[in-house]
């Protein structure tokens, strides 16, 4: 069978580098279909993966895609440089089958601490909101919220915020330096002044949990610490540690909380959204009820993941040639799955660039086109961690405020800019306004107290 030979969209010119990327998958897949090749110098090529069909080729055939991207770093080789390898040492491989018996051991323990850190955090967020009318930034609130949901579950309780939000802009800007700078600047990664940082927060922080902790406390690092034979020296006993608490963080964390405030800026925009959900909460703690009986807000949070996915465009390197339809993508290209350009594309989604908040009330018609968090095993378990941490928030937010862009709120601002994810352009400003007191049932009255 005679392939079709894949077209090639130039996007070599600065005015392309500067509308980014978002906008030129946009332009290169509306000019060219599903599967193009983007010109982003004189020697590279991104071919863009833009349909369903690309990622049933991947789910089915990941074996043919590599994580690793040659020149280019990928998130999982950035990871293996932040966080080291230590517990791949031969010399170390007592201490590993402790740790991982360890981490199966209290893995419903963690869960569970993990759960309180989540309730505590979202009462927090609601308390610590303005209730006199002056506007409140969702990136501070959204970043706050997402530290407070899991990091306790595996410092401690013993947070500073600030310092811990600081320290996850590092490792975002360590991540940042690596992906774009050329490969001459990144060779010799531990001398980069990002990875100094980067590091230095993540060992700064295991370092201040270890000497805070008992081994009976209910975290994540007093725990695993018990495994470590006394012996380990505190700097081996740091980099042993360190690859199983990054790993965890980086499941975990939603960085910047930027879902829940994607989530929020649109029901800050559908005040009888936001009330419908706070409906579904009526007679129920929405700290504690099953996330299948708000199921408005479920669908919520999934519309909002639709519009604004974790992860709008993902790389891998083909170690193989592709076929995928009429086109052959040859071994050794970097091919770009793009949930972005799926999730907007009016062949899958009626209105697709419209927030319907009701859309996945109805989800199993969706399935086959949803890639909020990509595909594979192992994506499901966050995803599902994911689902559950923004329904909690968003149902126990609306059951408790009403909420509105501020009138300053500049509209350039809610249109996303692609960095390692999505995120706004500047301040997004929202007022928050108690509900009606009245209509909350007895058994919301903890997030009543919260909100007075």
């Amino acid at each position: 069978m005679t392939r079709k030979e894949i077209p090639i969209f130039d996007a070599n010119s600065t005015m392309f580098q500067n509308i980014g990327l978002l906008k030129v998958a946009e332009t290169a897949t509306r000019q060219h279909g599903d599967i193009v090749a983007i010109r982003v110098s004189d020697t590279r090529d991104l071919y863009i993966a833009g349909s369903p069909e690309c990622f049933h080729y991947w789910r089915g055939h990941q074996g043919h895609f590599q994580t690793d991207l040659g020149d280019i770093a990928s998130n999982q080789a950035i990871t293996r440089m932040l966080l080291g390898d230590e517990l791949q040492d031969p010399r170390w491989s007592d201490v590993w089958v402790l740790t991982a018996n360890r981490m199966s051991a209290i893995a419903r323990d963690f869960d569970g601490w993990l759960e309180t850190a989540l309730a505590d955090a979202t009462r927090t967020l609601i308390t610590e909101l303005p209730q006199d009318g002056t506007a409140a930034d969702l990136r501070d609130i959204c970043r706050d919220w997402s530290i407070r949901a899991v990091c306790p579950a595996i410092f401690g309780a013993d947070l500073d915020v600030a310092e811990i939000a600081q320290g996850v802009a590092d490792v975002e800007g360590f991540y940042f330096a690596m992906s774009t700078k050329d490969t001459a600047e990144t060779a010799d990664h531990e001398n980069l002044p990002e990875f100094k940082a980067a590091r230095g927060f993540l060992d700064k922080a295991i370092t201040t949990a270890l000497h805070n902790s008992t081994p009976s406390d209910p975290n994540l690092i007093a725990q695993i610490a018990t495994v470590i034979p006394q012996d380990v020296s505190e700097v081996d006993r740091l980099n042993l540690l360190r690859p199983t608490v990054g790993h965890v963080i980086t499941e975990k964390l939603n960085i910047g909380g930027l879902s829940l405030l994607w989530t929020l800026v649109q029901l800050a925009q559908d005040p009888q959204l936001a009330a419908d959900i706070s409906a579904e909460c009526h007679g129920n703690d929405p700290l504690v009820m099953r996330d299948a009986d708000s199921p408005l807000a479920l669908s919520t949070v999934k519309e909002g993941l639709r519009l604004f996915p974790e992860l709008p465009f993902i790389y891998r390197i083909t170690s193989e040639e592709v076929p995928i339809g009429d086109y052959v993508i040859p071994s050794g290209a970097t091919v770009v799955f793009a949930p972005w350009l799926v999730h907007r594309d009016p062949r899958f989604w009626e209105a697709p660039k419209r927030f319907q908040g009701d859309r996945f009330l109805d989800e199993a018609q969706h399935r086959a086109h949803y890639y909020p968090f990509g595909v594979g095993a192992r994506i499901r378990s966050r995803a599902n961690f994911m689902l559950h941490q923004l329904t909690l928030a968003a149902r126990s937010i609306c059951a408790v405020h009403r909420l509105a862009l501020s009138p300053d709120c500049p509209r350039g601002n809610i249109r996303p800019l692609l960095r390692s994810a999505l995120i706004p352009r500047g301040a997004v400003p929202v007022v928050f306004a108690p509900r009606d007191a009245s209509a909350m049932a007895a058994d919301d009255q903890s997030l009543a107290d919260a909100a007075q």
